[in-house]
């Protein structure tokens, strides 16, 4: 892998404080999971108002929507239509789309362990203005949302990991450190 530099003009990141979901039509906010709700917290926050690509990244989607649904039709053998349509695995940056009427492509990434980085390296693949998020909702909730772009913002670039460094938490790189991911490291450009 070659380098790649670009900028994050945004970023967010959120434990479940703060959700401010004002910009949510209220039925559709009723709908979301409570990874949904911060998900689209920290995408809120990230979001210029332009038509910009999306790539959301999760490790077990909607996972509690599908257990659900499954002890649903094991139990009374239906399943609940709306149940199952907030279950699919890109339904929080689908309804973000809807709501926002973005008409650009998106991408819902899940790679295991490696969802936050496949995602993101996904986003940054896009070689244009790009609207990242990643929803953590098992053993914790959590989401990090990113403007990503290629004129302004913070500069960083990606390198390949070729010393096999042990990975790390993404939240080194918040505090003004690097990402290591098993692939690659994130590091701030110095100019």
């Amino acid at each position: 892998m070659n380098t790649l530099e670009f900028y994050i003009k945004k970023i967010s990141h959120s434990t479940g404080e703060n959700i401010d979901l004002s910009q949510i039509p209220m039925l559709m906010r009723r709908k979301l999971s409570p990874a949904g709700k911060i998900a689209l917290s920290t995408i809120l926050q990230c979001y210029d108002g332009e038509d910009v690509k999306l790539v959301y990244a999760s490790r077990y989607g909607e996972l509690e929507r599908v257990v659900k649904l499954i002890k649903q039709e094991h139990e009374d053998n239906e399943i609940s239509p709306t149940g199952f349509s907030f279950s699919v695995h890109n339904s929080t940056i689908g309804l973000f789309s809807l709501i926002n009427n973005l008409h650009s492509s998106y991408n819902s990434i899940a790679a295991g362990a490696d969802s936050f980085s496949a995602g993101l390296l996904d986003a940054v693949m896009n070689k244009e203005k790009t609207l990242f998020c990643y929803a953590e909702s098992v053993d914790r909730f959590e989401s990090i949302s990113m403007l990503i772009d290629f004129e302004q913002g913070e500069h960083v670039r990606i390198v390949q990991n070729r010393e096999n460094l042990p990975s790390n938490s993404f939240n080194d790189f918040l505090k003004g450190g690097r990402y290591i991911s098993p692939l690659y490291i994130l590091e701030r450009v110095n100019e």
